[in-house]
């Protein structure tokens, strides 16, 4: 067993045991008003035998809940019998976050997938990035972040996949992609931005991918697909037998280039806004995506927004109101594998 303790996080359990095991990290904060408390960090892990470690995270953002709920039930659902490795699971990464529902730490205002590699002596959020990285990213031989829109947006169900500088681990990520089988894949640039769970697996030598499952309410079809996801990367690093889980209703997946080909669409003031495209939805250039109404000024004629670059929406807001520089769509376009694969030499 290794003892983990830092000023603000402590972690005595003990990984290396097999069956189905259960405990906590513990996130020590006290407040302006000197009131301690302590926030456990749920750890669940299930283990036989040897082979490959995966690493399994939700809740980096609190109010995103497929991902938090796909991770509890295969806890209860997957059996250490059954596998043949480890498999770590913190359903809950930044609990502060998640127990009261927010994007972000109720404790520091801090958004855990932005304060990588972390720190362990300067507040509740990078403390928890850092045993991650410090505690947890030593252990993994492959690691998964599950995420959604939460309250603001709703994504096309998604692998999320960053580009590193190297092709080795960036072409082990995007195999794992290719294993959990997600209607779609993202690629975004990993490489400009060193605060994200990503990058920072990627430098550390870890083959990793998040998704994006929906957002705004539980998706069904998205938990259904997340879920299967697992199971098809479970098969693909041998953890589960090929026997234990069969996916017959694969389809061929569309791949999304975002680091040459992407855009955002922002509100350019508050108003109230008419979306007229779908999520999914093929566009090109100049189309209308919208109109804007102004929110004081009701004699203003709406702004009719188009967009700028062709391509697939990826990212919808979900609520009609939006202020000053609000997302409204992403969009990126579609791509070839090949190219997909040639984007670790950009």
């Amino acid at each position: 067993m290794t003892v983990y303790k830092s000023t603000f996080l402590s972690c005595d359990f003990d990984f290396d045991v097999s069956g189905k095991n259960y405990g906590s990290a513990r996130l020590d904060y006290s407040d302006d008003l000197g009131v301690s408390r302590v926030f456990p960090i749920p750890i669940a892990t299930i283990s036989n035998g040897s082979g490959p470690t995966i690493l399994l995270t939700a809740g980096n953002h609190g109010n995103e809940d497929e991902g938090q709920l796909i991770l509890r039930r295969l806890i209860h659902e997957l059996d250490p019998t059954d596998i043949c490795g480890r498999i770590i699971i913190l359903p809950a990464l930044n609990y502060p976050a998640v127990r009261s529902n927010r994007r972000t730490s109720p404790l520091d205002n801090g958004n855990l997938n932005r304060s990588f590699p972390g720190d362990p002596e300067n507040g509740p959020t990078p403390a928890i990035a850092r045993f991650v990285v410090d505690q947890l990213l030593p252990l993994a031989d492959a690691g998964i972040d599950f995420h959604s829109g939460g309250r603001a947006a709703k994504y096309v169900t998604t692998s999320f996949l960053c580009t590193c500088s190297d092709p080795e681990i960036y072409r082990k990520s995007f195999d794992l992609a290719e294993a959990f089988s997600a209607p779609y894949l993202y690629v975004v640039d990993g490489t400009k931005s060193k605060t994200g769970f990503d990058p920072v697996a990627h430098d550390r030598r870890v083959p990793f991918i998040s998704n994006e499952l929906g957002g705004g309410w539980i998706d069904r079809e998205a938990v259904q697909i997340g879920y299967r996801g697992i199971q098809n990367v479970l098969k693909f690093l041998e953890i589960v037998p090929e026997s234990e889980k069969k996916n017959d209703d694969r389809k061929d997946t569309i791949y999304l280039d975002a680091v040459n080909t992407g855009d955002v669409l922002y509100a350019p003031y508050e108003g109230i806004f008419e979306a007229r495209v779908e999520l999914g939805q093929r566009v090109e250039a100049g189309q209308t995506a919208g109109a804007l109404y102004s929110l004081d000024e009701v004699a203003r004629a709406p702004e009719v927004l188009k967009f700028a670059k062709s391509g697939v929406v990826c990212v919808k807001a979900i609520s009609a109101r939006v202020v000053h520089g609000s997302r409204l769509f992403v969009t990126a376009e579609s791509v070839t594998a090949e190219e997909i694969l040639g984007l670790s030499e950009v």
